[in-house]
């Protein structure tokens, strides 16, 4: 597999990811956690997981099974906490659900957004090259004065404008 490829999924997973539902960022987040912590405790010495692993309280080594999985796991759950976070604050500053699947609101609001900039793109050639003049009175009436249209096509204009 190609570096490009390896590029889209992890694209598709973030995509997921920042406009899925709760219960699929829930299932992304379970496997990312668990690769992160695994790897965090094949990285730890083996003289601290030895003082981890052999932690007891009243002789019990659950409890350092406990500490050792708590602390490989603290990479894993800062990284995947903060992600939850940023998704959230975006959807609270844009006014989305939080738990629902967002796709088809981020299509609608892209698709706003698009429509907004075409929109200005409109108003701005219009404004210079002056197609807005045809909306003034006054521009029909010089062109009246000017012979260029007739006292009838004058008049319906004036009425199409005092509307």
């Amino acid at each position: 597999m190609s570096f490009s490829n390896n590029v889209k999924q992890g694209a598709v997973i973030g995509g997921v990811l920042f406009s899925g539902g709760i219960f699929i960022r829930l299932f992304i987040y379970f496997f990312i956690f668990s690769f992160i912590s695994f790897i965090v405790l094949l990285s730890l010495d083996s003289k601290a997981t030895s003082i981890i692993y052999h932690f007891s309280l009243f002789n019990n080594r659950s409890i350092g099974y406990f500490f050792l999985f708590l602390i490989a796991s603290l990479p894993a759950l800062l990284l995947l906490s903060l992600k939850e976070w940023s998704i959230r604050r975006f959807r609270r500053k844009n006014n989305l659900p939080i738990y629902k699947n967002i796709s088809l609101e981020l299509l609608q609001m892209e698709a706003n957004k698009n429509a907004q900039m075409e929109y200005e793109a409109n108003q701005h050639i219009k404004n210079i090259y002056g197609f807005e003049e045809t909306k003034d009175l006054n521009y029909w009436f010089e062109l009246k004065e000017k012979g260029a249209i007739t006292q009838e096509e004058y008049e319906a204009k004036k009425k199409e404008f005092l509307k």
